[in-house]
């Protein structure tokens, strides 16, 4: 083994490579480093844009989750969206989310959206004409946003007064239709 062997040796590492092939590799596990991270990104991105989302709603911005909203005039009133979509042309949509055996929508979305579409606009937010019940399918898990056209201002302030009338005892509850009752945080006794 000659001076010539040594300096071949050092030139090439201690795993025997010389610099061509270790810049090779070096660039190898770059690249798949960067597109592993890109994947990932990408899986992530899709974990937050949700598969549900209307076209209504795309490009639109998040702007609350669970957010309080108060109204003191003409009436002294609180509420929660699950969530609020701000779209590109500034108006806000209510969004509710539902745990359901069917996609549907009932009276008492529609009321719960219109009151809510109603807060936002006692808190000087425009809003859409319309808002989105979101009902996961308790048997399969898929999940579908289901358009509500909004009642207007009139009848959510009837809706509030004779809510505040059946609270305060001053009209009698109708009995509701199914198993509402059941579930009611105010009940009363109901006419026949």
């Amino acid at each position: 083994m000659g001076s010539g062997d040594g300096a071949r040796r050092s030139q090439q590492g201690a795993c025997g490579l010389g610099d061509a092939q270790m810049s090779f590799l070096t660039n190898l596990v770059m690249v798949s480093a960067l597109a592993a991270l890109a994947f990932w990104l990408y899986r992530f991105w899709q974990g937050l844009v949700p598969k549900w989302l209307p076209a209504e709603l795309e490009g639109a911005k998040l702007v609350q989750v669970e957010h309080d909203l108060y109204a003191k005039s003409p009436f002294k009133v609180a509420g929660r969206p699950d969530r609020v979509y701000r779209t590109r042309d500034g108006l806000h949509v209510p969004v509710e989310y539902k745990n359901r055996d069917r996609f549907a929508v009932y009276e008492t979305d529609i009321a719960q959206l219109s009151l809510q579409s109603w807060l936002l606009r006692q808190n000087g937010h425009r809003t859409a004409a319309f808002g989105f019940a979101v009902v996961n399918d308790r048997n399969t898990g898929e999940h579908k946003a289901l358009r509500v056209d909004l009642k207007d201002d009139v009848f959510c302030e009837r809706l509030i007064a004779r809510y505040l009338d059946v609270i305060q005892r001053r009209v009698q509850a109708r009995k509701s239709r199914g198993r509402k009752c059941n579930t009611c945080g105010h009940r009363t006794p109901c006419e026949s």
